[in-house]
Formats: structure tokens, C-alpha cells, sequence
């Protein structure tokens, strides 16, 4: 499983992850909340998105970015949202680069 080596936050809107296989993944903090997989966020038995595209604030951004054992992340969003954790296989499945996109299919 591939894990990162750094992350930060490049600025209000925009966090990149450095991973251990020397790739950089870029996110657009929108994008990156309209993909969290929590059941509030998602139906549990179909796996289809709560929110439509475009329902969040286009202001919304991290508070904090916190660890989960070795396996993902927690962000707590400026929206009031906390209780998605982002694992780290689906991050990379999140990064929007045009290597990533050919190889991997976007989290639905």
C-alpha cells in the first residue's frame, strides 16, 4: 500500500500529498469533501453520494488534518463535517493527475 511521505496544505483551497513512491497527488479541497465516503456522505448498501456536485459551499477547507493508524485520515471541514476518515488508498484513488486517471478509476 502506498503511504505518504509528506502532506501540506499549499494553500486555503489546495492540499498535496507527497507519496512514498515519489508521485505528487494535488487536491482541490472541494472536490476532496464532495468524495467523502462516510455513511453520512454515502449510502451505506449503494455506495451513491448524499450530496449532489456543486450542493457544498465553494468556500469549504480543512480545520484539521489528523492521522489514523497507518491507514488514512481524518479532516475536520470548516462545514461542520468530521466523521469521514480517507484512507490512503482511496486519496491516491482521489488524485486527478492525468497519470492517475489512466490507470485507476475514480472513487465513484
Amino acid at each position: 500500500m502506498l503511504r505518504p511521505q509528506t502532506i501540506q496544505k499549499k494553500d486555503e483551497r489546495t492540499l498535496g500529498i507527497v507519496w512514498d513512491d515519489e508521485h505528487e497527488s494535488v487536491y482541490d479541497t472541494t472536490y476532496l469533501r464532495e468524495n467523502c465516503t462516510c455513511a453520512a456522505c454515502r449510502d451505506e448498501w449503494t455506495g451513491e453520494k448524499k450530496a449532489l456536485p456543486g450542493s457544498l459551499p465553494k468556500a469549504v477547507h480543512p480545520l484539521t488534518i489528523d492521522s489514523v493508524g497507518q491507514y488514512g485520515l481524518k479532516i475536520v471541514w470548516n462545514d461542520g463535517h468530521r466523521t469521514g476518515i480517507y484512507t490512503f488508498e482511496d486519496l491516491r484513488k482521489l488524485c486527478q493527475c492525468s497519470s492517475c486517471r489512466s490507470l485507476v478509476p475514480a472513487v465513484p
